[in-house]
């Protein structure tokens, strides 16, 4: 996992970006590209974005979402059923 700060990718141009509410929205699919990871699990919103002068909607998460999303367990959803123990703790079937 590549480590980086908000203010860098706030400055950085390949990056489309836009301040909402008094908050930044990133655009996933760029960010996916500056970052070079799947991102497709962040919650996102769609706002619309003013990109080479057409107004396009585009799917945007917080920098928050996005570094909630990367920094997850790879098997935190799993935890509960997966990694479970046996049900029976000597190694036998449950009569």
């Amino acid at each position: 996992m590549k480590k980086i700060t908000e203010a860098i990718v706030r400055k950085d141009k390949t990056v489309n970006k836009i301040q909402f509410d008094k908050e930044w929205f990133y655009s996933l699919e760029d960010m996916q590209d500056f970052l070079n990871e799947d991102l497709s699990g962040v919650e996102y919103v769609t706002l619309p974005m003013d990109i080479y002068g057409e107004i396009l909607d585009v799917k945007c998460a917080t920098w928050e979402d996005i570094e909630r999303f990367r920094q997850k367990e790879p098997l935190e959803d799993f935890r509960g059923s997966v990694l479970r123990g046996p049900l029976n703790p000597k190694g036998g079937k449950k009569k």
